[in-house]
């Protein structure tokens, strides 16, 4: 099942910006509201929407669309020589790359089916050999968290427990929701910001997966030093009961 997704970002009302922090340098966030825009077909996107309130002592929040050089690339490759991350700011020969033929040897690799070949093998992976080619071979992989600054997971009721919907796994290893909002400290030098954040979430899927169900979100933002807030929830609600 391929569901068309995508996300947009909004930053509202900037409360207060202060010369010097008068919160914690570690973000904190509060649940202020959820929102569901039905435009009431089955091949249009409708619109999930989130509001939180946050506060940061530094202010460092943000991180732009360009920004995809380490420490902010998507995924971290490794040695097969030492298993440590390879720096990819530097050039490495492409042998010492850990792929799947490691295996062999490698016993601690994990296997190219269900999870593990969505979440640690890359089959399509943008490295590129001297003359310009890009690398055909499967390469071992984990997700960098710092490459998003926004995590929202998905629940839904399943007879009074919530499970978690991981859209990698029952959707596509491509799709997910967390998602990156822009800086908003642009000043260059650190001020507490306190204010709203809107993140808005768009796909043709979510009622066909969820239906009338009761589900939740749960949610956690991280600063552009690695510090990450603490995790809301939402109240458990139905896409049909808000607007």
């Amino acid at each position: 099942m391929k569901v068309r997704f995508s996300i947009f970002v909004a930053f509202l009302a900037l409360t207060s910006c202060f010369d010097a922090p008068e919160f914690d340098t570690t973000p904190k966030i509060e649940y202020s509201s959820v929102k569901f825009k039905d435009v009431g077909t089955n091949s249009d996107a409708d619109s999930l929407i989130i509001f939180l309130n946050f506060e940061d002592g530094d202010g460092d929040l943000g991180l732009s669309t360009q920004e995809l050089s380490p420490p902010f690339n998507q995924k971290i490759y490794f040695s097969n020589k030492t298993g440590q991350p390879i720096n990819l700011l530097n050039s490495f020969p492409l042998e010492d790359l850990m792929v799947l033929s490691n295996r062999s040897i490698i016993d601690t690799l994990p296997s190219f089916a269900g999870a593990p070949k969505c979440f640690n093998w890359d089959t399509n992976p943008e490295l590129f050999l001297n003359n310009g080619d890009q690398l055909k071979d499967t390469v071992y992989f984990q997700f960098n968290p710092r490459h998003y600054n926004i995590f929202v997971d998905f629940f839904v009721d399943n007879g009074g427990t919530f499970t978690k919907f991981d859209w990698r796994l029952e959707i596509d290893c491509s799709t997910n929701f967390d998602g990156r909002f822009p800086i908003l400290n642009d000043t260059g030098k650190d001020k507490g910001l306190e204010g709203t954040l809107k993140y808005g979430m768009v796909s043709v899927g979510f009622k066909s997966i969820f239906q009338d169900n009761l589900m939740k979100l749960k949610i956690t933002i991280l600063d552009r030093s690695g510090n990450y807030s603490n995790t809301i929830e939402t109240p458990p609600f139905r896409l049909s009961e808000i607007d």
